[in-house]
């Protein structure tokens, strides 16, 4: 049996999760471009605490590690996935070892 990898991502026992993120607009500008000029002077623990303190409204815009770790482990276990599953069709008088999802069609 495959091992998944499942720190992040349940899949293939979940579905993945669907995000959806946003590009910047009006309503995010502000506060990015203050994070912006925050991390370009080396004062990232500024900027992280006005992430922290805006994290809903920043949310459908900033993508963190934790999403890149995620989609890199549901990457890695679609993949195993797709190696380890395949649908066979089976043409016989006798039932033989079938996998779930396989096809039998027996001729009687």
């Amino acid at each position: 049996m495959t091992e998944y990898e499942n720190e992040f991502s349940n899949f293939p026992s979940r579905k993945i999760t669907k995000r959806h993120y946003k590009n910047v607009d009006d309503t995010a500008a502000p506060l990015i471009n203050r994070i912006n000029a925050l991390r370009a002077q080396g004062l990232y623990r500024q900027a992280a605490d006005i992430l922290r303190e805006h994290e809903d409204e920043l949310s459908p815009y900033v993508v963190d590690a934790i999403t890149f770790r995620t989609w890199e482990e549901e990457i890695y276990n679609t993949q195993k996935y797709a190696k380890q599953i395949q649908q066979s069709v089976y043409f016989g008088e006798t039932e033989p070892d079938c996998q779930t999802e396989d096809i039998w069609i027996s001729g009687r």
